[in-house]
Parts: structure tokens; sequence; C-alpha cells
């Protein structure tokens, strides 16, 4: 049993990864026998590891119309960036309080790592150290229910690497970026809340050039 249940962890996991790093495209058709193959594992596993995946929001379980990649409409997402802006406003405010020195270390060299991944212009590295970047503010908060809620905001997660992509936005990450580190170090928890809050919320203000790409480019299959 044990074996099994740690085998459906690890799909998910892995579906979950390759769902985040645009492997898997949003609005995808997800077949068991395909992925069971592609995991070389039974279907039953497989099975598990979506529902896993369908409870944070990522894949969608529809009967006879198949399993599906969550593709959010624009007033999902809209909805899902205000409450995500507030889960990470709460996490730089508390952390502002309960950081540690090796923690505000951590989070400039994650900050590095967006720098560097920009100068690059590697989209795919940037998302890494971001992801690290907020995770880690996330874990300085040290509080355990708004890390368990923040999970759910893993359903972002791609939208979020798209907007990434468009000119200008990891540039200004950046600097949003260093503006809230040094709120958080310096203690200043309104500031970094404030701060935390219009990072998050300029990335759904960009959904509009976000959109804009898509038409101009033909891949409105992307949001509904």
């Amino acid at each position: 049993m044990m074996e099994a249940v740690s085998l459906s962890a690890t799909i998910a996991q892995k579906l979950e990864e390759e769902i985040m790093d645009g492997t898997r495209s949003l609005g995808e058709r997800l077949d068991e026998r395909e992925l069971a193959d592609h995991f070389n594992a039974s279907r039953t596993p497989v099975r598990e590891a979506l529902q896993r995946l369908s409870a944070i929001g990522l894949v969608q379980i529809n009967g006879r119309h198949g399993t599906h990649v969550v593709r959010l409409t624009l007033g999902q997402l809209l909805d899902a960036f205000r409450v995500v802006s507030e889960l990470e406003a709460i996490a730089a405010e508390q952390a502002a309080s309960r950081i540690t020195d090796e923690q505000i270390a951590a989070l400039w060299r994650h900050q590095q790592g967006c720098a560097d991944a920009y100068e690059a212009e590697n989209v795919d590295a940037f998302c890494i150290a971001n992801d690290k970047l907020h995770g880690a503010i996330m874990e300085a908060s040290g509080n355990w229910m708004l890390k368990e809620q923040a999970r759910v905001a893993r359903v972002l997660s791609p939208y979020r690497r798209h907007i990434t992509y468009q000119p200008g936005r990891m540039g200004a990450s950046i600097d949003e970026h260093a503006a809230f580190i040094r709120a958080i170090a310096a203690g200043d928890g309104d500031t970094a809340a404030r701060q935390m809050r219009d990072h998050v919320n300029a990335l759904a203000n960009g959904l509009s050039d976000f959109l804009y790409f898509l038409n101009r480019t033909g891949r409105s299959e992307i949001i509904a």
C-alpha cells in the first residue's frame, strides 16, 4: 500500500512539474493510458495522481468528458490573482517580523538568480528562481495555515510563466523584488505587505498585454 501511495505522489509531482513548465498545455486532455505509458506505471496510481492534482485545482476531472489541465477564464484568473496577492502580502508582513538573517541571505540569493536569468534572457531559469524566492518568503512567515492555503496558488503558475514572457516584465519584477526584500529585511511589515501586493497585482495587470499577445499569435486556446 505504501509503495502505491508513494508512486501516485511521485507521478503527481512529475505531472505537476510538466504543467508548470508548459510541457502540458493549458486545457490539454490527460489520457490515463497515455500517462501510464509515459510514467511506466499502471493506471491506478495515475488515477490517484490525477485526483491529487484535481484537489489543488491543476486538473479538472469531468466524467465522460475526460480529464484536462485546468484552463481558467479571464474572470477566474483575475479572482485568483486577487486572492494570491492577499496571501502573499500576509506572508511578507509576517516574514518581516519572523525572518532570520540566514533566510534574508537566501532571499537575496534567489533574487540574484532572477537577475542572472534576466541577463541571460532565460525565462525558465527566471521562473524557477522566482518560485524559490516567493516560497522562501512563505516559509519565513512561519504561518502553517497560510502555507497550506498557498498550495492552491499553484494553479496560477502556468499563467505567471506566460506573463513573464511579456517584454519588460522580468526587469520590472526584479526591481519589485528588491523593494519588498528590503522592507522584509528592515522589519517593516506594512511596507512589505503593500509592495508584495502591488507586485502580484502587477502580474494581473499584465493580463491585458498577455491577451493581446495571444490574439496576435493565434494562441487564444490558453484562456477560454
